[in-house]
């Protein structure tokens, strides 16, 4: 058998763990006081309902269960878009995506991406000392002058596009392609395999690893040793996958003798496409009801973050940057508008922290406001992938609903609070003519 074989034969079998121990350098000496190790693992259109600490009745995902209840789970998460370009964007700077100029989903013809201007989670913390690497999928443009190692990354393995691109895309060490296309059913494992490396690496320093998994987006792709294991179907052995390399991940955090030096953030980029669960949520992928952008996100950093906590506050994925700089001791720059707010607060101490206002953007548009229990709806995206509820994007609007009391969307309430409905009307108007305007300034 071949080293790469016995490798893979370690990581896929029952005792991952143990060999992984086997393999492990002697834990590293750790300096008495330090900011946080960070590990994102990123799901690409995984829904809230996908997990079983969400309420999965068909996946099983013991790793991300033990997750949450030896941290914090979160019931009111946003991503920024429903879109995974965008929502990556607002992940990465800590600002809606138009704001960025990075409204839209970019697919192989297009010439643009962030552009190197933009500042960066991975910029903030290698200034601040942090070893970086991006693994997985990038889909922040394809152009040279946009890639992870344009951004502040300064390792990258993975694809640079979506799996579903045509035609498909190669895999990256690096700049160089090693394989085109990439062999999709063995991604879960090989990005596992690079993120042990790259801790493993980086033991005895502050490091960043951003996980951004290809799965579950479609086409869904599998190794033959998960496949047929869930009751979920293929999407279901896609995202037991994904729970079984994060065990192995944690494995070597634990074996390292890192693992209380180090935050996890388990979570998705968006809602789920046609398959997969949005608990009790309407919408899906691409629209902005709650089942496309409230997503699952699982902290935990063992000793600091406290244990099983369940944090109801609603919160953005673009309070990632503010937070995790704030953890690491990176200021932020002075120069530009960060959509962004601290929450700090809520991971070290479990308080409540209103961020105020929450936007929810589909492509270039602003079409609904959050404030406290209150949701707004003024606008809805009309074409192939919008698959509402059998209206015009129009008609009926705008709708108000009482997230608290209606997390379905179900029954509107404009008509009964049209002082509400004014207020956040023109909240929507001025924040969005403001972001334009900045982002206009940006391009």
């Amino acid at each position: 058998m071949t080293a790469a074989a016995t490798r893979r034969q370690v990581l896929q079998g029952a005792g991952a763990l143990a060999g992984l121990a086997a393999l492990a350098r002697p834990r590293p000496a750790a300096a008495a006081s330090r900011a946080p190790n960070v590990i994102i693992v990123y799901c690409d259109d995984m829904g809230y309902g996908d997990l079983s600490c969400y309420g999965s009745p068909l996946i099983r995902t013991p790793v991300v269960d033990r997750l949450a209840a030896g941290g914090m789970r979160f019931t009111t998460m946003y991503s920024a878009s429903p879109l995974c370009t965008p929502s990556r964007a607002a992940l990465l700077t800590g600002c809606y995506a138009p704001r960025v100029n990075l409204p839209l989903v970019l697919d192989p013809r297009d010439t643009n991406g962030l552009a190197p201007s933009e500042v960066t989670l991975a910029e903030y913390l290698r200034d601040a000392g942090y070893a970086t690497a991006c693994i997985g999928k990038w889909h922040l443009g394809e152009p040279a002058r946009f890639r992870p190692d344009k951004q502040g990354f300064d390792r990258f393995y993975g694809l640079l596009g979506s799996n579903d691109w045509n035609p498909r895309p190669a895999l990256y060490d690096g700049d160089q392609i090693i394989e085109n296309p990439a062999d999709q059913p063995t991604l879960t494992r090989r990005y596992t395999e690079q993120a042990v490396s790259f801790v493993r690496d980086h033991a005895d320093r502050p490091f960043f690893l951003y996980l951004a998994h290809t799965m579950p987006h479609e086409p869904l792709a599998v190794e033959p040793a998960f496949a047929g294991r869930s009751a979920g179907g293929d999407y279901g052995d896609v995202i037991e996958t994904v729970d079984h390399y994060l065990g192995v991940l944690l494995g070597e955090l634990d074996v390292l003798g890192i693992r209380q030096d180090t935050m996890v953030i388990f979570t998705s980029d968006n809602g789920p496409w046609y398959v997969g669960g949005t608990g009790p949520f309407a919408g899906r992928k691409a629209e902005t009801y709650e089942g496309g952008m409230r997503v699952p996100f699982v902290v935990s950093w063992p000793g600091t973050v406290p244990a099983g906590v369940t944090y109801e506050e609603p919160a953005c994925m673009v309070d990632v940057l503010p937070t995790l700089a704030a953890l690491a001791g990176a200021g932020l720059r002075a120069d530009r508008v960060i959509d962004g707010r601290d929450l700090s607060a809520a991971l070290l101490r479990a308080e409540r922290v209103d961020r105020g206002d929450i936007f929810y953007y589909s492509r270039t548009d602003c079409n609904a406001v959050r404030r406290g229990q209150w949701k707004l709806h003024v606008k809805r995206f009309p074409g192939p992938y919008y698959t509402g509820r059998g209206f015009s994007a129009t008609e009926e609007l705008p709708q108000l609903f009482d997230l608290d009391r209606d997390p379905e969307e179900a029954y509107d309430l404009s008509g009964r609070h049209p002082e509400l409905v004014a207020a956040l009307t023109a909240r929507i108007r001025k924040f969005d003519e403001d972001l334009k305007a900045d982002s206009a300034q940006r391009a």
